[in-house]
């Protein structure tokens, strides 16, 4: 007998048929349309992917900078595109739009800004744990839409920054794998040791984002690394795949001194809009006067009697801690107070640069403090781009409280000090030797105490301070100093070509 047509082999009604019969579920009329409502958008999504990346040609001399921050206040990548223009190389920026950047990135015709969608502001009154995975959808739909619908090319190059690590690596691996793109990992720091600030390092969250960052970031084209010791944790640790080179930070070539003139005009500019107004005794302000300079028969002088200007710049994030500043200067007030005239100290205007969270909580904290101080100023202000360097060139003593959540970064704030000739007292952590020459170019802290001791020996006897001058010939190039380490101290742009382009980028081979 035919075994098809045994009883019980195939029954004339199926055993389970989803439209008739889903006697444990959803019925079948119910469970295809949500079938389709989960599946098809994302099923549409990928023919639409595959469509775009297959049907747009591909440019060699092309590339794409992704920035998930703010754009005006990402120096290293503006830097980066800035240099990647310099090269005729066209590049699309993406990023937030927050800050105005660099002038370089707005009147550069190879440069392209495309701005990403902001969340609403709603969103901020969610919890941390409702509002990050919110945000990062956002940013998905927003970065998708813009590189792979706005770019009317597939580009040579994709060079993102990590941190942030989600969704920047999986995205920045996905758009590569479907656009045939270069991708180039600019490691700034760990993800995964920034979050474990907000969460502990046993964290689960932690965990799972180390193991993302870990598995998204291994292979690229190539790996930029801040420092040596960042470079040798990875390729050690996380076993990276591509070229490995260091790209130390470095100043652009318009961070300099800052001449006597232009210190003159910017105090005229930035001290009365100083918020809450400086006090009588520093508010001698005019047309040809600041507490600094004075026009003296059309030529500017800086006063001998001036404050000493001490800046530092910040994210206000928790990795600065503000609290050791307050100590140092009730150090030096202190001190102020019980020094003789023949060894005087100088009086302080110690101006921080930049946005962030915890900003209102220190300028409540300064409030107060103020009333005890009488020979200390502090204000906090945000700069423009083109502001920012000729602070930092009409400074006297640099101050660089950042912290590395892994240890293996280095603070681009220094750097920028550095290009100016400033020199620096910078807060100790495991690689700050790679930038901070103690006793050389600056000094290196541990506590708010030692912090306080510092401005007093260096600052001591200001405007004629013996240490502050043996700092500065750090940077001096005619110095007959051995030590002196001006020339290590090129430019950003030549920096950039020696590492980037004629080490990856025009290389043998690299544009095969």
């Amino acid at each position: 007998m035919d075994p098809f047509y045994l009883p019980g082999y195939f029954p004339s009604k199926p055993l389970y048929d989803p439209f008739v019969d889903n006697a444990k579920g959803l019925p079948g009329h119910i469970l295809f349309p949500i079938f389709l409502i989960i599946i098809a958008p994302w099923t549409l999504f990928f023919v639409l992917l595959i469509q775009r990346t297959t049907m747009r040609p591909s440019k060699r001399n092309t590339a794409v900078v992704l920035v998930i921050g703010d754009i005006g206040r990402s120096p290293r990548m503006m830097y980066h595109t800035s240099s990647l223009a310099k090269h005729e190389i066209e590049t699309w920026v993406v990023g937030y739009g927050e800050t105005t950047p660099i002038n370089e990135l707005i009147s550069n015709d190879k440069i392209h800004i495309l701005p990403l969608c902001e969340p609403s502001k709603i969103l901020n009154k969610f919890p941390w744990i409702i509002r990050a995975p919110i945000r990062v959808i956002v940013q998905i739909y927003s970065i998708m839409k813009l590189i792979i619908w706005e770019i009317p090319i597939n580009t040579e190059y994709i060079f993102v920054q990590n941190p942030p690590s989600i969704p920047t690596l999986f995205l920045a691996q996905f758009i590569t794998m479907n656009t045939g793109s270069k991708l180039v990992v600019d490691w700034h720091n760990t993800g995964y040791s920034i979050l474990a600030m907000r969460l502990g390092m046993m964290s689960p969250i932690v965990k799972v984002a180390r193991w993302i960052e870990k598995i998204f970031g291994r292979s690229a084209y190539a790996h930029l690394f801040v420092t040596s010791a960042l470079k040798e944790y990875l390729v050690k640790d996380w076993e990276l795949e591509g070229h490995k080179v260091i790209l130390h930070d470095r100043p652009p070539s318009h961070f300099n001194r800052t001449s006597p003139s232009d210190q003159h005009d910017l105090f005229t500019r930035i001290l009365p809009s100083l918020d809450p107004p400086l006090p009588r005794s520093l508010n001698d302000q005019s047309e040809h006067s600041t507490p600094f300079s004075r026009m003296v028969s059309g030529e500017v002088k800086l006063r001998d009697e001036r404050p000493a200007l001490v800046v530092s710049s910040t994210s206000w994030t928790a990795d600065e801690d503000f609290s050791l500043l307050i100590t140092a200067l009730d150090n030096y007030q202190r001190t102020v107070n019980s020094t003789s005239p023949t060894h005087s100290l100088p009086k302080l205007l110690v101006i921080i640069t930049g946005k962030g969270a915890l900003r209102a909580q220190f300028e409540q904290n300064i409030s107060e403090k103020e009333k005890e101080w009488k020979d200390i100023i502090v204000r906090c202000v945000f700069l423009p781009s083109q502001d920012y360097p000729l602070l930092l060139g009409s400074a006297d003593l640099g101050i660089s409280l950042h912290t590395s959540s892994s240890g293996r970064d280095l603070p681009m704030k220094v750097v920028d000090m550095f290009g100016c000739r400033l020199p620096v007292l910078a807060r100790n952590f495991e690689c700050i030797g790679e930038l901070v020459k103690d006793g050389r170019n600056g000094r290196v802290f541990g506590t708010g105490e030692e912090l306080g001791d510092q401005l007093i020996d260096v600052l001591r006897g200001f405007p004629q301070s013996n240490q502050l001058d043996e700092l500065k010939k750090y940077f001096d190039k005619t110095s007959t100093d051995t030590e002196a380490g001006a020339d290590e101290w090129t430019t950003w742009d030549e920096n950039w070509d020696r590492v980037v382009y004629q080490g990856l980028i025009s290389r043998p081979g690299a544009r095969t």
